[in-house]
């Protein structure tokens, strides 16, 4: 049997868990010193599109946005999540959980937000893939846990809470940009599903910093310069809008009735704003493809490829020969 290695970078010191990922606490300083860990795995008998192999785990640093908890439930901070399989629940603590490159090829930054209704968070197949993929071509990226309102018991809101944590979770990558060698002009948010709908209230709702806040993340603002949606859902897309919106990727498929019409909401917008957009609207797929590896259509295991491409014209992906 073929062992290999695969060298993974880190942060800060980690742990592997043999089922999931394990958050680790960090203050919101970056530690500047890399470690590398080894892994010994065997390899898959399928190869994929993605340069990683699935039965590796991968334990990003976890960064909190908030130093002390969320302002009103800082008090839930020291709550621990609840994981199993492919979700994420019990998230009080929102975090940035940071996947860098080994050889950078962007200063861009990508966000990647996650998906589950808003009730589960699908943390490994929407968070730490596409963020792998993007390690890939050497983009660095964070894989955002957020607060989740329609879990059982949630007290919090759609978009007072989870939709803060992402505005809050792009003010603390534009003021920790030079920390992370990363251009604070091209910051992009790349949503799944429930997670689409987050990057909806940055889109069509972007806040400016306040200059004289004490906190000075918050003088930051919360706008994305580049957006990508994956089977987004509808909330928080606008009837009509008017104002500057960002470069824009989208995909979903034809059999997917809700983000379908979504992204054709999307479209509308964007085009009574002149605003350069693409999308992509497959004849099936259905939901929840993920990053495509689970399917048996071309056209969506292949659709990693057009964000890459996408990326690579707008300027985010430089391709070194």
């Amino acid at each position: 049997m073929t062992i290999r290695k695969y060298t993974l970078l880190a942060i800060a010191s980690i742990a592997l868990s043999a089922c999931r990922d394990v958050n680790i606490e960090a203050n919101n300083k970056p530690i500047a010193k890399a470690i590398t860990q080894t892994a010994e795995i065997e390899p898959k008998q399928k190869p994929s599109l993605f340069q990683y192999d699935e039965t590796v785990t991968y334990s990003p640093t976890a960064l909190p946005v908030w130093k002390a908890g969320p302002p009103g439930f800082e008090g839930k901070q020291t709550i621990p999540e609840s994981a199993q399989d492919w979700w994420v629940r019990d998230i009080h603590n929102p975090t940035l959980n940071a996947f860098l490159p080994i050889k950078r090829q962007s200063r861009a930054a990508v966000i990647v937000v996650p998906g589950g209704g808003h009730e589960n968070l699908v943390f490994n197949s929407e968070g730490q893939r596409p963020a792998r993929f993007l390690n890939q071509w050497g983009v660095s990226a964070f894989a955002l846990k957020y607060r989740l309102a329609r879990q059982d018991g949630s007290p919090y809101d759609i978009e007072d809470h989870a939709g803060e944590d992402l505005r809050r979770a792009v003010k603390w990558l534009r003021a920790h940009a030079e920390d992370y060698d990363i251009d604070p002009n091209q910051i992009g948010v790349l949503g799944f599903s429930a997670g689409g709908e987050l990057v909806n209230f940055i889109t069509y709702d972007p806040r400016a910093g306040i200059a004289n806040a004490q906190d000075p993340i918050e003088r930051h603002g919360d706008h994305a310069d580049f957006t990508m949606q994956i089977y987004p859902g509808p909330i928080g897309i606008p009837q009509t809008y008017t104002g500057p919106l960002p470069p824009s990727f989208f995909v979903t498929a034809n059999d997917d009735p809700q983000p379908a019409r979504s992204v054709i909401d999307h479209y509308k917008l964007y085009q009574d704003n002149n605003t350069p957009i693409e999308l992509h609207v497959f004849a099936q797929g259905g939901h929840a493809f993920n990053m495509g590896t689970r399917s048996e259509l071309k056209t969506i295991s292949d659709w990693p490829n057009r964000l890459k491409h996408w990326m690579i014209d707008q300027g985010y992906i430089t391709i070194v020969q």
